[in-house]
């Protein structure tokens, strides 16, 4: 892999974040486009890359807070056999860069005049209340990356549960956290149209795909992209937005409906999640995230063999 190579594999990743040697879910593998590699070329040159060149392309992305790692078909389900699943994923041990830069969901979200604080806090609130449907109604950890194909939900029912949680809060009149308020000014179809915004911009970061339709309605899901990042950042890529809401620092920014959430095991999974392979019980602890840039180690024949051992998880 030369320099030219390598940087057309970051920009491939980058753009799709995952690549298949074999797609999964029948999806028809992405082909060579101007300025832009094959799926399989991009997989073929991960695989036959020299460990120096390993070394200067994991130097590469960590310099911007990531990391590729590849899991095999027994790793996860959804993985086909003999396929290899690379993922490019945020470092914990590195500095966090926001996975979704504020432009991007300002301008999703926008339905007229609105303040970038109260864009953010649309963002959080939708966050959350997703999180709820595939995490908390599932009685579901983040840590519990391989039910990822349990998490579904159609557009309809995140809806209802934003509705809810307004009203929740007007029934707390005044002890309504005060910048929460301005969610209850919406009106007419806003909220379905900022629901289907938010669905669409976890599509383009590769969190959700729709998996099948159910009464004319998509069905979503969560990818195993989306579950590896919700398990290992957590909460962490949404600083940049959560700093914006409040005036006053606060480790709890949303209150009632939902907030559950923020409250049990699964918050507490958060922040486990950001440590290493050091994670007690559980069938995740034993599933293998293979590094690609871990240094070699050698065997007990003294043989070079990459040290995946160490990424146990």
């Amino acid at each position: 892999m030369n320099m030219m190579e390598m940087g057309e594999v970051v920009a491939y990743l980058l753009r799709y974040r995952t690549a298949e040697r074999v797609p999964s879910g029948g999806r028809k593998r992405r082909a060579a486009r101007e300025g832009q590699l094959s799926e399989r070329d991009v997989c073929a040159l991960i695989d036959d890359a020299q460990e120096n060149e390993r070394e200067a392309l994991r130097d590469f992305l960590a310099g911007q807070g990531l990391r590729l790692k590849a899991f095999e078909s027994g790793d996860y389900p959804g993985i086909a056999p003999g396929s290899r699943f690379f993922a490019l994923l945020p470092d914990p041990e590195l500095e966090q860069p926001p996975l979704y830069t504020r432009e991007a969901v300002f301008e999703a979200l926008k339905l007229r005049q609105e303040s970038r604080a109260e864009l953010a806090l649309w963002y959080l609130q939708l966050w959350l209340l997703l999180h709820t449907l595939i995490y908390t109604r599932l009685n579901r950890a983040l840590s519990d990356v391989s039910r990822y194909q349990e998490a579904t939900f159609v557009t309809r029912e995140l809806v209802e549960l934003v509705r809810d949680q307004l009203e929740t809060l007007r029934g707390l009149g005044d002890r309504a956290p005060e910048n929460s308020r301005v969610l209850l000014d919406e009106r007419g179809e806003d909220i379905p149209r900022r629901v289907k915004a938010f669905i669409d911009l976890l599509v383009r970061a590769g969190h959700l795909e729709a998996v099948r339709e159910a009464a004319d309605e998509d069905v979503w899901q969560q990818t195993l992209l989306g579950a590896l990042e919700a398990e290992q950042i957590g909460v962490n890529h949404l600083t940049h937005l959560i700093e914006l809401t409040s005036t006053e620092p606060s480790d709890r920014p949303f209150e009632g409906a939902g907030q559950e959430l923020a409250d049990e095991a699964p918050a507490q999974d958060a922040d486990e999640g950001s440590r290493d392979a050091d994670v007690d019980g559980g069938e995740e602890s034993e599933t293998r995230a293979a590094d690609m840039f871990d240094q070699p180690t050698e065997d007990a024949n003294g043989s070079t063999t990459e040290n995946a051992e160490e990424n146990r998880r």
